[in-house]
């Protein structure tokens, strides 16, 4: 009987692990791209994120964006993730970090969450879907007007953003909300 030598073991864990890191969140609905640590730093300025304010992330993996949005504008916090491990990591992270007063981890579908609380919402999803009309949607019902959205890299169909700055497109929830062109009317 052959035994299997612990370094191919330990090989083959670690490359699963990496082939996860990279390609899970395609089981989860989305792939992962980590938005850099500039890009958080303008996002918050962005914002213009001031203490007592409450800051979304929509899609929000390893939770980079909310623990250093945290941290740097004592602001509170929601992630929204659909990936347990990432909300596992992203837990663990904000424990770690001492920061379970400032962060939370909603383990779930962008669209199963109320976003009636959220003022500021950060989202890095893709527009070759509908994702990104169906969330425009749910944010013009849910949110207050006034509230602000950023988009990374992709921008919202039928909505002009108020400012851009590279691959940032800052967004308002309008007073009176594009009506709803699918519902028939009379």
């Amino acid at each position: 009987m052959h035994s299997i030598p612990l370094i191919s073991i330990l090989i083959w864990a670690f490359a699963a692990a990496i082939a996860y890191y990279f390609l899970g969140g395609f089981l989860w609905g989305a792939g992962y791209a980590p938005t850099n640590r500039t890009e958080i730093e303008k996002v918050a300025r962005f914002l213009d994120l001031k203490e007592g304010k409450t800051f979304y992330d929509l899609g929000s993996g390893y939770g980079r964006m909310v623990i250093a949005i945290a941290q740097n504008c004592n602001v509170n916090c929601i992630g929204v993730e659909m990936d347990p491990v990432k909300c596992w990591w992203t837990t663990f992270m904000i424990k770690r970090k001492k920061l379970e007063d400032k962060v939370k981890i909603i383990q779930s579908n962008i669209f199963g969450v109320n976003l009636s609380e959220a003022e500021n919402v950060f989202v890095f999803l893709s527009n070759s879907t509908q994702i990104m009309k169906n969330l425009r949607e749910k944010m013009f019902r849910e949110m207050k007007p006034g509230a602000h959205v950023v988009s990374y890299v992709h921008r919202f169909e039928d909505w002009t953003p108020e400012k851009v700055e590279g691959s940032l497109y800052l967004y308002s929830i309008p007073e009176h909300p594009l009506p709803d062109l699918n519902r028939a009317t009379l």
